[in-house]
């Protein structure tokens, strides 16, 4: 990876750094998981697995798949491959009980349900951990790990990945700079065991659709999409954008956190700002 500053016409590279840097990666991804490149809440920092090991991070996505963050600090391609799987296989046993067990011990008074729709701006799923993900932190590796790690990936569809980070320094001012070993697709790659653990739910019939309606009282309120025939999202893009993929004839389900399920609707017209948005009324 190469980074150059442009002063005018001239161009003057700037070297990279890994002075420190393994040590403090563990501490930058934990207060803003994004930097590996999708929304992610932490569950729990140097988790204890049952064979006495210690997971850097673990983390969940949208979809509840379980990312099991390992950095490679001073170990050998053996050992963080192989460690990064048996973790992973440990995890794989969890069920929805023990995840939020382990959030609990990490955040002590706060409820992985809460958490989750803070993060996502929906419900945690009744399926919890039904897919893992591996991500090994480097800021480099040697020949011998990308070729397991390629090989896991590419040849078997494991979802394991190496994702590297640079640190450069220009002229008092810090930088950190990302990149994936495998070509880095944010959507879990569905493991033999995942599929073993869903082919008996059911498949969705592409019209049927969960929406969160956040309540506030600062806010929206379910009253006014009621009377008016709307929901609606904001306060972040995540929610707004969620709500693109609504089509005209539709069916949506409300629900508004910690109340449940509030009503049925079907989609008249796609989602569009509220101020350039028509409504209908008696």
């Amino acid at each position: 990876m190469g980074l150059w500053r442009a002063d005018g016409n001239k161009l003057t590279r700037i070297t990279a750094t890994v002075i420190g840097l393994e040590a403090q990666l563990e501490s930058y991804i934990e207060s803003d998981p994004s930097m590996l490149g999708e929304t992610l809440l932490i569950v729990g920092r140097q988790v204890t697995t049952a064979h006495g090991g210690y997971i850097d991070l673990l983390a969940i996505d949208e979809t509840a798949a379980v990312h099991v963050i390992e950095l490679k600090r001073d170990k050998t391609p053996r050992d963080v491959t192989a460690q990064t799987l048996d973790y992973g296989s440990w995890v794989a046993t969890l069920g929805r009980a023990e995840i939020i067990g382990i959030f609990a011990s990490y955040r002590p008074g706060v409820a992985l349900e809460e958490a989750f729709e803070e993060q996502f701006g929906g419900t945690l799923p009744d399926m919890v951990n039904a897919n893992q993900v591996f991500t090994i932190v480097a800021a480099s590796v040697d020949a011998a790990t990308e070729r397991i790690v390629r090989f896991l990936n590419e040849d078997f569809g494991i979802p394991i990945n190496v994702v590297f980070f640079r640190h450069f320094h220009d002229n008092g001012a810090a930088y950190l700079a990302r990149t994936w070993l495998v070509e880095h697709d944010t959507q879990p790659i569905a493991t033999t065991a995942a599929t073993h653990k869903t082919k008996s739910r059911e498949p969705w019939n592409g019209q049927d659709w969960y929406v969160s309606f956040g309540e506030s009282p600062a806010g929206r309120h379910w009253v006014d999409g009621m009377t008016y025939g709307f929901v609606s999202g904001g306060g972040d893009k995540w929610f707004s954008r969620t709500l693109k993929n609504l089509t005209a004839g539709s069916r949506v389900f409300a629900c508004i956190p910690k109340v449940g399920y509030v009503g049925v609707g079907t989609v008249l017209d796609e989602a569009k700002r509220f101020d350039e948005t028509t409504v209908l009324h008696n």
